[in-house]
């Protein structure tokens, strides 16, 4: 009896691991802290000084769906293979939430996603996997993306022509997520994800959960948060 081949398809749908994309995501400072602030007016945040958008992540991600996660735990987090680039790192990939523990959200990304990229050669290592995230960061860095077409903070905007004017920077489509306040009735910029191939390569986030391209509402104006109000407890990074 002669054996059938498992075809491509059917190995990924059988390896929980399989990715088809990775996810660059960059958030807003500003706006994380004002969600943490809701949270608890206890709450402190660490903000850049020059009002820079901060990464939050890489994330593997299969097509039109989330994940996977937690991949590998036979690769736990090492804090010393960042000493290279930890200073780099506390002005670019900041936690906004100032937790105590430095690599705290460090620690959470690579569990959680690093550990699934890992099978890839490029990121097979938590320095390759964050030295990868701030190279990308130099290159599609959302404020001098945004500021290209004249998108700056303290304005608002359509969330149409935010997402035309990244297309036009970068030449790709991109996916907008915004955070809602319910009470003043409100849309912020939380975070901007752009899409690579599994080389690396730019293309467009057609393929990826929630798509078309936002979770903001179309009828409303996005705010593009300024400063934050001076009684707020920051800590400047």
């Amino acid at each position: 009896m002669v054996g059938r081949r498992r075809s491509k398809c059917q190995n990924k749908i059988e390896d929980p691991h399989y990715f088809d994309i990775l996810i660059f995501t960059q958030h807003w400072p500003q706006t994380v802290c004002y969600l943490w602030k809701e949270k608890s007016e206890s709450h402190a945040c660490a903000l850049p000084k020059d009002d820079e958008w901060s990464i939050h992540g890489i994330w593997p991600t299969k097509y039109h769906s989330e994940g996977p996660n937690f991949c590998n735990n036979s690769l736990p987090f090492n804090a010393s293979t960042l000493k290279p680039i930890k200073n780099e790192l506390e002005t670019k990939w900041i936690d906004v939430q100032n937790e105590k523990d430095t690599y705290s959200l460090w620690r959470h990304e690579w569990n959680k996603h690093g550990t699934c990229a890992a099978v890839l050669p490029t990121l097979n290592s938590e320095l390759k996997y964050f030295q990868k995230g701030l190279q990308l960061l130099d290159v599609y860095d959302m404020k001098n993306v945004l500021g290209k077409v004249n998108i700056v903070p303290g304005r608002s905007y359509s969330v149409q022509d935010i997402l035309n004017g990244i297309k036009k920077i970068i030449g790709k489509t991109a996916e907008i997520v915004c955070a809602h306040n319910e009470e003043k009735e409100e849309e912020y910029i939380f975070e901007i994800r752009i899409c690579f191939d599994k080389t690396l390569q730019l293309i467009d986030c057609d393929n990826i959960s929630g798509y078309p391209a936002t979770t903001c509402r179309d009828s409303t104006q996005v705010i593009y948060p300024g400063i934050v109000p001076s009684f707020y407890n920051v800590i400047q990074i």
